[in-house]
């Protein structure tokens, strides 16, 4: 189960680094040619805080272990709240209609997100 969960992990940390990154930096038009097509629904300072949580999401989701004197608790909070922010992008994907792979994908994310909540919770316990 643990490598599982370190897969996941980084699978997480690699998706929500990469995307939080590009929706802090990019400009909203080239997000929206690259195939968001969701941002056109929000204003662009929603869109920059979405990136900026999850950035710091990504980030805590692994900082506990590169120093030590961050807390462990710190994952299982990390990946519930990502986890939330899945929540809002499914119901977000699913209210626009969108295709459904991109439902599918996002529906994946929060299901890893969850995982990593409990068990990570559960080995801190």
């Amino acid at each position: 189960m643990n490598k599982l969960l370190w897969t996941f992990q980084i699978l997480l940390t690699l998706a929500f680094g990469l995307f939080g990154a590009q929706k802090v930096a990019m400009p909203i038009e080239d997000l929206i040619a690259f195939g968001m097509l969701w941002i056109e629904d929000f204003p662009a300072w929603q869109v920059r805080v979405i990136g900026a949580l999850e950035v710091l999401g990504a980030i805590g989701l692994n900082a506990p272990y590169l120093i030590k004197a961050l807390p462990k608790r710190l994952v299982s909070v990390s990946a519930g709240a990502l986890g939330l922010t899945m929540i809002g992008a499914i119901a977000t994907h699913v209210g626009r209609g969108d295709p459904a792979p991109s439902i599918v994908i996002t529906s994946a994310m929060f299901v890893m997100c969850t995982l990593i909540a409990v068990k990570r919770f559960q080995e801190v316990e």
